[in-house]
């Protein structure tokens, strides 16, 4: 994954969760739209451009990486990175919540998240002289265990717009 990246791209989003659990895939149903955004997606080079997105004029490159990983492997995929945004389901926050944070400040109860260790596999970069990615993590809320299925449900469907607001957001940061 990481050897195709683009040396130009300093940003990255990531998204993690399970599409075939319903609203666990919040995050990579998101990554789906921001394809057809125009964003360059890392994992099949597909570039086409919606004139009537604002994400699509953004004017750096974003490499989009859709991708189940603990926090060793989340890690080495972020390396080379100045920026990174992790977009995941969240099953604190209310069904259909949109929230981002920083690392930092990431809840200590969401410790189910798929980097249970990505702090610490961060930290063990940084101590091998790796440079780390400024990271920050969009939490979209699903109701505590999915079940398992494809597609959204309406109440997640519905944050859908306001995720990628905050994507908005955080691109112009």
């Amino acid at each position: 994954m990481g050897s195709s990246k683009n040396a130009l791209c300093t940003r990255a989003i990531v998204a993690l969760g399970n599409p075939y659990r319903t609203d666990d895939g919040a995050g990579i149903a998101l990554l789906r739209l921001l394809r057809g955004d125009g964003l360059r997606v890392m994992s099949d080079g597909h570039n086409s451009q919606n004139p009537s997105s604002p994400i699509a004029h953004h004017p750096s490159q974003v490499d989009l990486i859709e991708a189940v990983h603990d926090g060793v492997r989340l890690a080495e995929a972020m390396r080379g990175y100045g920026r990174v945004l992790i977009v995941d389901a969240a099953p604190w926050l209310p069904v259909g919540g949109v929230r981002r944070y920083s690392l930092q400040e990431f809840p200590a109860r969401a410790g189910y998240f798929h980097g249970v260790g990505l702090r610490a596999a961060l930290d063990a970069l940084k101590l091998a002289g790796e440079e780390v990615p400024e990271v920050e993590v969009l939490a979209i809320g699903v109701p505590a265990d999915p079940p398992f299925g494809e597609g959204l449900s309406p109440e997640v469907e519905a944050a859908l717009p306001r995720a990628l607001e905050e994507v908005e957001r955080w691109l112009k940061s």
